[in-house]
């Protein structure tokens, strides 16, 4: 796949995963983007498409997390949280869909695990209230846009290497292990790929 990577700030990185897929003989570019508010989503989305006209594949990995209790969750963060991670992705999906439809393409939005399994959450509860909100749009996405030929699918892993948040007991994991960026990596290819 050619390969266009956000960045808000981290531009090195992007850079880097930039440089690194073209070893591997890959197109790849980066863009500058802030999910922040929908004017700014938007005006990325206005650069994105004058730039990148034709997009077949979209993965939503953007997302802020927050620790805390609705009441805890000041009103700001609150919708800080629904811009990041429910209104930019919905954006994105809403502005890109026509090209995808073209391209028979797929979306995969990222999400956390457990969301089937809805239950009281006072741990991160706002983050929780939006990957369930994710989860329901990918569900009605993949239903609406089904007919043509676009699949639209949620990986939800739970910890990771990277995980902000890790648990100090590792026996609160299942599999009593992390799970690693290459595992999500790889389940997020099959799903693009024509395999899935």
């Amino acid at each position: 796949y050619s390969v266009i990577v956000h960045y808000k700030n981290s531009l090195k990185e992007a850079e880097k995963i930039v440089s690194e897929c073209k070893n591997l003989g890959v197109e790849a570019d980066c863009i500058q983007g802030d999910f922040s508010t929908s004017d700014s989503t938007q005006k990325f989305i206005d650069r994105y498409l004058e730039k990148f006209p034709e997009t077949s594949y979209l993965v939503n990995n953007v997302g802020n997390y927050l620790l805390g209790t609705s009441l805890q969750t000041s009103f700001e963060e609150w919708t800080n949280l629904f811009q990041t991670n429910l209104n930019a992705p919905y954006l994105l999906m809403r502005q890109l869909i026509p090209s995808i439809k073209k391209q028979k393409g797929s979306i995969i939005n990222i999400g956390v695990s457990g969301l089937n399994f809805i239950h009281a959450d006072v741990y991160s509860t706002v983050y929780t209230l939006t990957k369930s909100a994710l989860l329901m749009l990918t569900k009605s996405l993949a239903l609406e846009l089904a007919p043509d030929q676009v699949r639209v699918n949620m990986v939800s892993p739970g910890y990771l290497e990277t995980s902000l948040d890790l648990p100090k007991d590792s026996s609160q994991i299942p599999l009593k292990r992390l799970g690693s960026l290459k595992e999500v990596s790889e389940m997020v290819v099959y799903l693009l790929s024509e395999k899935a």
